[in-house]
């Protein structure tokens, strides 16, 4: 792409200054890369419930206004600026993990976008770190910490399926929850090797027996409330509960606090910019990549409810806001 089809200005999805308040849509100039930058053509970028707390004004990296949101997605490379540290050129299809990935245009430093496969489409490429990551290192804890087995709540998500997958490879057994007996026999065909209804009445005694039978010290919940209690309740002594989410509740310092529920058992928040942070620190986010992007397509495939277009993306939020647990939303910038 030549200078000539780059326009003077780009359309970007930007957070209030008030928290809590409407994000809105503003027209930008378009940057000139720098030293060590590239200027990517966003086409794909998913939400996440991230993208919402950054809404609400939590995970704002940027010092000062404008707040963009967005947190991955893939584009094309539009131009370059000097003494890239990783090579890229104009034309090159990536993917791309920075914040504000929610707008036409993103300027970024070269070492934070990767190449996309030339199997890979775009829109398959868009979905590579916020769940593939989450899920990868949720899976990490449960073989570096020896558990024979894991619960997964909230299991018919994207995530959540993609937690069923990655554990059956990696040999830890999963006993998922979900809120519907539809989901049952979907997720035992992925490889689930239990799925509960936690809505029957009967939930937690099924939880307990198979928990103690399959030794099920560690859960990972997406729920929050009073779920990590429940969970935990039913869990051998000694197990730890995960919370990354807060579908029914809870705070973000939820995914920051420890707490001691009693008979050796941990509630343990596990927040995406603490380990994406630690990747970084200990020079393993590109071995993450290296996990996680050729199998886009199989484990860590990510699969769609529904698609918007960038020009209805305050529609797209308030659908994700409303029912973000019935599937992932797809926005296609450009």
């Amino acid at each position: 792409m030549d200078s000539t089809s780059i326009p003077q200005t780009y359309k970007a999805l930007v957070a209030s200054e008030q928290d809590h308040q409407p994000p809105s849509v503003q027209d930008l100039p378009v940057p000139t890369p720098g030293k060590n930058q590239v200027l990517v053509k966003m086409a794909y970028c998913p939400l996440n419930p991230s993208d919402l707390l950054s809404l609400d004004g939590f995970y704002r990296i940027q010092a000062q206004p404008p707040y963009f949101v967005g947190l991955e997605g893939a584009g094309t490379v539009a131009a370059v600026g000097e003494d890239l540290k990783k090579p890229h050129k104009v034309g090159d299809r990536v993917h791309v993990h920075h914040i504000g990935g929610l707008r036409e245009f993103v300027l970024i430093d070269s070492e934070e976008v990767t190449p996309v496969a030339e199997d890979l489409s775009l829109k398959e490429a868009a979905c590579h770190i916020v769940n593939p990551a989450t899920v990868a290192y949720m899976v990490s804890l449960a073989v570096r910490g020896g558990h024979k087995a894991a619960i997964n709540t909230a299991a018919s998500s994207a995530l959540g399926r993609m937690f069923i997958r990655y554990c059956k490879e990696k040999g830890v057994k999963t006993i998922n929850t979900v809120r519907q007996d539809k989901y049952i026999e979907e997720l035992k065909a992925l490889g689930a090797d239990y799925v509960l209804n936690s809505e029957a009445a009967d939930f937690e005694a099924q939880l307990k027996e198979i928990a103690n039978k399959e030794g099920a010290t560690i859960s990972f919940d997406a729920i929050n409330g009073d779920v990590p209690e429940k969970l935990l309740r039913n869990q051998p002594a000694g197990s730890t509960c995960y919370i990354y989410g807060f579908l029914n509740g809870g705070t973000i310092m939820d995914l920051m606090n420890v707490r001691e529920v009693g008979d050796g058992k941990t509630i343990r928040g596990l927040g995406y910019s603490t380990y994406i942070d630690e990747f970084k620190q200990r020079g393993e986010l590109d071995k993450f990549y290296q996990e996680i992007h050729p199998r886009l397509k199989t484990i860590f495939k990510t699969e769609f409810e529904k698609e918007y277009t960038f020009d209805n993306i305050l529609e797209a939020l308030k659908d994700y806001k409303a029912n973000g647990s019935r599937g992932k939303i797809m926005i296609k910038i450009n």
